[in-house]
């Protein structure tokens, strides 16, 4: 008896932190990615198909608002019909991506089983401006047959879309605990390390981090900021004193989590978004690291009583929080625990494959 067939459409957003959670299940089922040309990364243990998307287009001002108006959603993967015929299930994202509703399309033709789509939108109602994009949501809304939804507050925006409670399930992302495990960290008079692994952009709270960073080295030489990431606040923080800017590969990052004191995660809310997830979180929180975050979109969820909290934007109070922790090994340690345990209980990837497999199972039996 062959194996049900698979595909796992991830476009330009195909990355091995997600897709991890998949590998244990590559016995039981034909699974395959598909990507676009330049996704964020390649390097995945799951056989990979490319397949060329206006997302690979070089970046150029206002590139994804004008994109996404040409297309209604940048994310159209050219020849994804003929790659996807015959599957028994297609596992997609979201609701509103364009990838999403080729599927659908593909299924109005008979040409696909099932669909199931992975949802980390948070926000209500969220990217519905653009023409078309609503109606791609009311279609996903009647041709999906089951959405995953990886926070509860991901499950509350979609029931608030309309989605009926019973084609959904919560399952969190999850992380290779043999991997990202605690390092040998010794507290002694060495350097305490702040690890931040982020874009580094406004609303990941990159300026208040390295506002109130600053602000402690004044008086604390022996701290140190490693900022694990890009985007377009780089250029502004090169050179500053005592901050390290680094561009890891996956296969490396959980060496910077082993090497850190103290994770700091400060993310903001805007109008149109609000952290959906925080795999970096989970990752800092099975390497057993003490965590200084904000309570903003899902990351009280995530973090539960495994995190300090301040206040979104506010310098002082991360200052504050981060002073204490720089200074308090037994409080960083006692955190530490609560931040591994939870990982432990909640985010172990092998979980993650057993509840999708079972997930599955029950939407190839329907």
């Amino acid at each position: 008896m062959s194996k049900p067939n698979i595909s796992i459409i991830r476009g330009g957003f195909t990355n091995p932190f997600e897709l991890q959670n998949f590998y244990p299940l590559l016995n039981k089922y034909d699974l395959k990615v598909v990507s676009s040309l330049r996704p964020i990364s390649c390097d995945i243990k799951i056989p990979l198909i490319k397949l060329a998307s206006p997302t690979d287009l070089p970046n150029f001002p206002y590139k994804y608002p004008i994109l996404n108006r040409l297309f209604t959603d940048a994310h159209y993967l050219f020849g994804l019909e003929k790659v996807i015929a015959g599957n028994d299930i297609v596992h997609v994202a979201e609701t509103y991506y364009h990838y999403t509703n080729q599927a659908i399309k593909a299924k109005q033709k008979g040409l696909v089983k099932k669909i199931i789509s992975t949802v980390w939108e948070v926000i209500p109602s969220n990217n519905e401006g653009i023409t078309g994009r609503k109606e791609f949501k009311r279609l996903s809304y009647q041709y999906v047959d089951h959405f995953i939804a990886v926070t509860n507050l991901a499950r509350k925006a979609l029931l608030e879309e309309g989605v009926a409670d019973d084609k959904i399930s919560v399952i969190p992302m999850g992380v290779d605990l043999k991997r990202f495990t605690p390092g040998s960290r010794v507290d002694d008079d060495k350097t305490i390390t702040i690890l931040c692994v982020a874009r580094l952009v406004e609303e990941k709270g990159i300026g208040e981090l390295v506002s109130a960073f600053s602000a402690l080295r004044k008086n604390n030489s022996k701290i140190k900021l490693v900022l694990v990431g890009d985007g377009p606040l780089k250029n502004k923080l090169l050179g500053l004193s005592g901050i390290e800017i680094k561009t890891i590969p996956y296969d490396k990052i959980q060496i910077e989590y082993q090497q850190a004191d103290i994770f700091c995660l400060p993310s903001k809310t805007t109008k149109y978004w609000q952290e959906q997830f925080g795999m970096a979180l989970v990752e800092a929180m099975a390497c057993g690291l003490a965590i200084i975050t904000t309570n903003t979109g899902a990351i009280g969820e995530v973090c539960a009583n495994a995190a300090e909290y301040v206040k979104p934007g506010d310098v002082h109070d991360l200052q504050l929080s981060l002073g204490r922790l720089i200074s308090d090994s037994k409080l960083r340690q006692t955190l530490g625990r609560k931040s591994r345990a939870l990982a432990i209980a909640k985010y172990d990837y092998k979980k993650t494959a057993m509840a999708i497999d079972q997930l599955y199972q029950q939407v190839l039996c329907q």
